[in-house]
């Protein structure tokens, strides 16, 4: 229960809570993990189309005073070349989630046919 609730309160949770809100037309929220524990989001709609800015979330912990250090291999190459996982994050409990077919529909068309949701 405690991995749950710390998981909500994570930075990428955050970013992506920011997202939603600064972006009501969002029906989600696109991510790639990089190899270095960075990851790089952007809102989705619900025809598959990227809305808003690509926002880099850092893996690097929080030094003091509360800033996220930035990232040097992110800062040398932007990570793209470096992803290790990608998928898109839902709002909400997962009963409220567009069906499957949509979520995999939205998905391919953001990160190309290979596309597949993780059971």
């Amino acid at each position: 229960m405690a991995d749950n609730k710390s998981a909500q309160y994570s930075p990428f949770n955050a970013a992506c809570q920011d997202i939603l809100f600064e972006h009501p037309e969002a029906i989600g929220v696109a991510y790639r993990v990089l190899n270095c524990g960075c990851a790089l989001i952007c809102g989705a709609t619900a025809g598959g189309d990227p809305i808003g800015t690509l926002h880099h979330i850092s893996g690097q912990p929080i030094k003091r005073g509360g800033k996220s250090p930035i990232c040097l291999k992110c800062r040398k190459d932007k990570g793209l070349d470096r992803v290790v996982w990608e998928g898109i994050y839902w709002p909400g409990p997962q009963n409220e989630w567009p069906d499957k077919d949509l979520r995999i529909s939205i998905g391919r068309k953001i990160f190309g046919s290979g596309y597949i949701e993780p059971e």
